[in-house]
């Protein structure tokens, strides 16, 4: 309508010459149209632009009236506006606020944590954080700040943090409100986040001053508080002991799992020498358990290693004195010397381990908690080094995928589980055996399970070839796979959930069982979303008509939880531990024991 007014204004004076009144007649009638247009343009810019203030007003409005205290924040994080609440905060006028930095009126030592926060917001996400704030009278005030990020909202455009005093409403911090949340409520000793702090704050002098790290694990600990009431007696027993062995600058904290933290004033060899006396005086603690023996990993502090490296290293060398015996003291030099030793005698020892007879196969049983019977056994590669005792799976496993070896323990692992299982006079128990990637792709497992099948008299339905998921997306793995399941062996998925990229590649893939991986059970009990993942699985295998093992079920109020899910087939130590060959022989795996759980799981599987 527009361009037909402004063109039949233009065009029909030109073709009406001779009669001026009736071009300005016509002209106007033209121009009509026009002038109605702009007419609601301007109404509905007019509309927008009201509501547009209207929104901010209320914004502005609603944030005025807020009792926490609001603070509003540009792109480079400079104050655009205050809310009056801030004024009783930070005992200043908000309005001399607008335009500041806000690094100025932040702490040094919290700068880090709360810019990096405010640089990652993405829109509309919250984040928590807690840093310290200069008042008007130069005092520091602990504030936890809600962020939102609202930058990419038109109506408001900006950094929006919601603040709130976690010390008290009088003068700077409340120092028994600021101890409260830095002190273990056992010992009364400093915390781990107070050990972060003090770590951070050493951290800045030992080019000068030099510090160290005693991480101090107390063995026979967890028995020794076993009993309701001992925790705290026993706890505070160990912190007075403790204290007292320590010099006049040493610092004594709490650490994670019940271990005790020293910050040495000294060198590496000073930690050592504290470790040591910490260690002897442990001894002569008398708990109902029996006496406590303790070992220590000491490292040095460095400007340039953050507190969470620096306690890394200390974890180390404590896990390198433990490996030691009871009352060693490593320092985090030495543990990386003796771990890179040990791998290399392990890797070196492992070639010729099995010629040597030191490996052994056990057995895991896998049981149905429905029919509560045992329906299968994993068997799993153990190594009894003659020298070094027991190794983990876990460190020796890595070793040998390293190398060929892998294909050859592979081979013999199939070989003496299936020989195994066929000798025992049950004729439906299965065995299970894990195939690693490298015996897979060199493509001799077909062959290797025809051989090992016709050896043991097993049938070739009682063998399930465990892959990890990895494993479907290599074509020729799938195609040996479909041999292996026309001639009747099944095929489980283990771990599954760790490789979430291939879960498009389970429909249709040659596949009969799905094994859940363990981690999914970390705080399970206590976390909905693990929870909500361990009900998902066993949904995605029923779907697709599969059944779900459930891995790692180590205690009875996990095993309760699974089967109130739903979950039918469950591996841990919940119901038995690892199997040796004598025990499996002579029946061990028939004992089920009753669920702890008064109503029957639902069937899925």
């Amino acid at each position: 309508m527009l361009a037909f007014g402004i063109a039949l204004a233009a065009v029909v004076p030109a073709l009406l010459p001779g009669h001026p009144l009736l071009r300005v007649l016509v002209a106007l009638l033209g121009l009509a149209p026009v002038t109605a247009v702009l007419s609601a343009v301007c109404r509905r810019q007019h509309r927008l632009v009201s509501a547009l203030r209207t929104s901010q007003a209320g914004f502005r409005t609603l944030v005025r009236s807020s009792v926490d205290p609001v603070v509003i924040l540009d792109d480079r994080l400079r104050v655009t506006f205050a809310s009056p609440a801030v004024a009783t905060l930070l005992a200043c006028d908000p309005a001399t606020l607008t335009g500041l930095p806000l690094e100025r009126a932040i702490h040094p030592d919290d700068r880090g944590t709360l810019f990096s926060t405010l640089a990652a917001a993405e829109g509309g996400e919250f984040a928590v954080r807690t840093a310290r704030v200069r008042t008007g009278d130069g005092q520091w005030r602990l504030i936890q700040a809600t962020v939102r990020d609202l930058r990419t909202d038109p109506e408001v455009g900006a950094l929006v943090l919601y603040c709130r005093d976690v010390t008290s409403r009088g003068r700077g911090v409340d120092p028994e409100l600021l101890e409260l949340s830095l002190t273990d409520p056992v010992t009364g000793l400093p915390n781990r986040t107070a050990l972060s702090r003090r770590l951070a704050a050493v951290q800045r002098q030992v080019d000068t001053h030099p510090v160290a790290l005693a991480l101090i694990s107390i063995d026979g600990l967890a028995a020794a508080t076993a009993r309701p009431g001992t925790e705290e007696t026993v706890l505070r027993v160990l912190t007075s002991r403790l204290t007292r062995e320590l010099r006049g600058e040493d610092w004594l904290a709490r650490g994670k799992d019940g271990d005790f933290v020293v910050l040495v004033d000294g060198t590496v060899s000073d930690a050592e020498v504290v470790a040591t006396r910490l260690i002897s005086t442990l001894g002569y603690v008398a708990t109902p358990a029996g006496p406590l023996t303790a070992t220590a990993g000491v490292t040095g502090l460095a400007s340039d290693v953050d507190p969470g490296e620096a306690l890394r290293r200390a974890d180390l060398a404590l896990y390198s004195a433990r490996s030691a015996g009871v009352g060693s003291v490593h320092r985090y030099d030495d543990a990386l010397r003796i771990a890179q030793d040990r791998r290399s005698t392990l890797a070196l020892d492992l070639a010729g381990a099995l010629t040597r007879g030191e490996l052994r196969l056990a057995f895991q049983p896998v049981v149905d908690v429905v029919m509560r019977r045992t329906t299968s056994v994993e068997a799993l590669l153990r190594w009894r080094h003659p020298e070094l005792g027991d190794v983990s799976p876990q460190e020796f496993v890595p070793l040998a995928e390293e190398s060929p070896l892998i294909t050859e323990l592979g081979r013999w692992v199939l070989f003496e589980a299936c020989d195994t299982v066929a000798r025992l006079t049950d004729d439906e128990l299965s065995v299970a055996v894990n195939v690693s990637a490298r015996q897979i792709r060199s493509g001799e497992l077909v062959t290797d399970v025809v051989a090992a099948l016709e050896a043991s008299g097993l049938p070739a339905s009682r063998l399930i070839v465990e892959i990890t998921e990895s494993m479907l997306l290599d074509a020729h793995v799938v195609g040996d796979l479909e041999t292996l399941r026309e001639l009747g062996v099944r095929v489980a998925v283990d771990d599954f959930g760790t490789g979430w990229s291939s879960l498009a590649y389970l429909v249709g893939m040659p596949v009969d069982v799905l094994k859940m991986d363990q981690h999914f059970l970390a705080d399970v009990e206590t976390d909905p979303q693990r929870r909500a993942l361990c009900r998902a699985v066993l949904q995605l295998g029923t779907s697709l008509g599969l059944p779900v093992i459930v891995e790692g079920v180590a205690t009875p109020a996990v095993l309760a939880l699974m089967s109130d899910m739903g979950h039918r087939f469950v591996q841990g130590y919940a119901f038995s531990r690892p199997l040796e060959v004598e025990q499996l022989a002579a029946g061990a795996w028939r004992t089920v024991p009753d669920l702890p759980v008064a109503v029957a799981p639902e069937v899925t599987a």
